[in-house]
This record gives structure tokens, C-alpha cells and sequence, in this order.
């Protein structure tokens, strides 16, 4: 559905103005992170968030600065 490197590319380059994201809420610790802890701020406005199953549709906007 995507890749993470490309979207890291574009946060860097902030080039990305809404997010539209499909999880699978579970805990597994490991991996890489959309919103790493030593990148930059995300300031998000959640618009929209709805569970399907156990699907979970969200959808943000980047904060008016």
C-alpha cells in the first residue's frame, strides 16, 4: 500500500499535507515508525477515525501553523 521510505522522503522534504492511514492496532515492539521519536515534530489534526473489524481508518491533516 505504500513505502516508508518514500513517505520519509516526502516528510523531509515536507511535502505531505493529509495522511490517510489503515492499522492493525497491535503491540509488537519492533520495526520502523511512520513518526520516529528522533524526527520531526508532526503537529496532525485527526479529521476522521473509524474501526472497521479490527481495521482502524484514520484520516489526518497537518495542523494549521
Amino acid at each position: 500500500m505504500g513505502s516508508l521510505g518514500v513517505v520519509h522522503q516526502l516528510m523531509a522534504a515536507d511535502l505531505v499535507d493529509e495522511y490517510r492511514l489503515m492499522s492493525f492496532p497491535t503491540v509488537a515492539g519492533a520495526g520502523r515508525r511512520l513518526f520516529p521519536a528522533e524526527g520531526p515534530h508532526a503537529d496532525l489534526e485527526c479529521l476522521s477515525a473509524e474501526q472497521v473489524g479490527a481495521l482502524v481508518l484514520t484520516h489526518y491533516r497537518r495542523a494549521a501553523r
